[in-house]
């Protein structure tokens, strides 16, 4: 990016932590108020009434096995669901500008992950308080982790802001498109306890993926990688080059639709 480019990219993250985060000290809190209301929900849902247990969790908890893959999906759906918007809630900018306009999502994404994984840090850090055996070897190899989280959501956000300038049924169809790879992915439950078949499936969800792997560095402290765990990381990128690759081609025709 070149300088004015880097400024407008940094003005949109500023405005954006502004206007979510900072200008409002109910918006501040409820970072942090909604996913521990959230993680409290779950836990004793699962802990209390279902009696969950964690299988071959070498003595961890169900909070902590929740809390450290709750708070990366939480980052990564929020972040989608408010970039998936960005370009019509920012039609005025539209044309008005040369600047490049996935500047626009992309802003998104990163003020929402910023925000989102200071909590993350806080919970982690409480975590370990309260007593939880965290693996703080296991946080050097979850950075970049997070870091090619952060990138899928910017290749999804890519293509969701532009395809919802066309089709503005997305903003109706994601919520619960979200809500459904939630549960799809085994944040509330160990993929141990599917049956096989279903556990097959579970290994083509990306999301799958980063949930495990963090839980495997910070939680377990196993660092291993093996040729499979190319396929994430080549796929996040893939997407990423496409999304930016039919943003800008599609982003000619924003004006006609906004």
């Amino acid at each position: 990016m070149n300088l004015l480019t880097d400024n407008f990219f940094r003005q949109l993250v500023s405005r954006a932590v502004r206007t979510d985060y900072l200008e409002n000290v109910t918006g501040f809190a409820w970072l942090f108020i909604q996913p521990l209301m959230l993680l409290a929900i779950y836990t004793f849902v699962f802990t209390t009434i279902f009696e969950a247990r964690i299988p071959n969790s070498g003595g961890i908890g169900f909070v902590p096995y929740l809390a450290v893959a709750f708070w990366p999906w939480i980052a990564f759906s929020e972040a989608v669901l408010k970039a998936s918007g960005s370009i019509s809630a920012n039609a005025a900018l539209i044309g008005k500008v040369s600047i490049p306009t996935e500047m626009i999502p992309l802003s998104t994404v990163t003020a929402t992950f910023g925000m989102n994984l200071a909590g993350y840090a806080a919970v982690l850090l409480v975590l370990a308080l309260f007593g939880t055996p965290l693996q703080w070897v296991g946080i050097l190899p979850a950075i970049p982790l997070l870091a090619l989280l952060f990138l899928f959501a910017c290749a999804l956000a890519l293509w969701l802001s532009a395809l919802q300038v066309f089709l503005r049924d997305v903003s109706q169809v994601l919520p619960p498109l979200m809500t459904f790879w939630f549960f799809a992915t085994p944040i509330l439950y160990s993929a141990s306890l599917l049956p096989p078949s279903v556990a097959a499936v579970m290994r083509f969800n990306p999301m799958s993926w980063y949930v495990e792997k963090l839980r495997a560095f910070l939680l377990f402290g196993d660092y291993r990688l093996g040729l499979a765990d190319l396929a994430v990381p080549l796929l996040t990128l893939l997407l990423l080059w496409a999304g930016l690759r039919f943003f800008r081609r599609v982003g000619n025709h924003f004006e006609d639709f906004l």
